[in-house]
């Protein structure tokens, strides 16, 4: 017998920050994208000093940085000038990605996530998750972040 994992709360990453700010809590900004022409604009509008944004490719699955599409692409998120951004938007959008957690057929993209690249001091590493045994949510958090999958902070 196999369990199915079921979720509960199917959100992409855009989607909470924009409930995080909602509700008062610093994020970085950005906007959802659902085209090229999209892409460009939000780009534009969320370019850093050195005209540079960050792509991030919106599916129910972590892995994504790490990820690869099956046109070829390696990478579900990327640093770029806005330029850039619509030519590597064109490559995503619509693609498959393909992560540890989606299994060989990937994901469909639909949406990327087009934001402002920070300057990181610090990354550190927060989740809420659901403990089974108790039924009740649990928190982890690391002062140093390491990539997920390797271990748990």
């Amino acid at each position: 017998m196999q369990l199915q994992q079921k979720r509960f709360l199917n959100i992409h990453e855009y989607q909470g920050a924009q409930l995080m700010a909602k509700f008062g809590i610093n994020v970085p900004d950005g906007a959802p994208a659902f085209t090229v022409a999209d892409v460009a604009k939000e780009a534009e509008k969320y370019k850093d000093e050195k005209g540079e944004v960050v792509l991030k490719s919106q599916i129910l699955a972590g892995g994504r940085g790490l990820g690869k599409f099956t046109n070829g692409l390696q990478g579900g998120v990327h640093i770029c000038t806005a330029a850039k951004a619509s030519e590597l938007a064109k490559q995503m959008l619509g693609g498959t990605l393909v992560t540890k957690q989606t299994g060989p057929a990937g994901k469909p993209v639909g949406t990327l996530y087009v934001a402002r690249k920070m300057k990181l001091k610090r990354e550190m590493y927060f989740a809420i998750l659901l403990d089974r045994k108790t039924a009740g949510p649990i928190m982890i958090g690391c002062r140093h972040y390491r990539r997920p999958g390797a271990h748990v902070c």
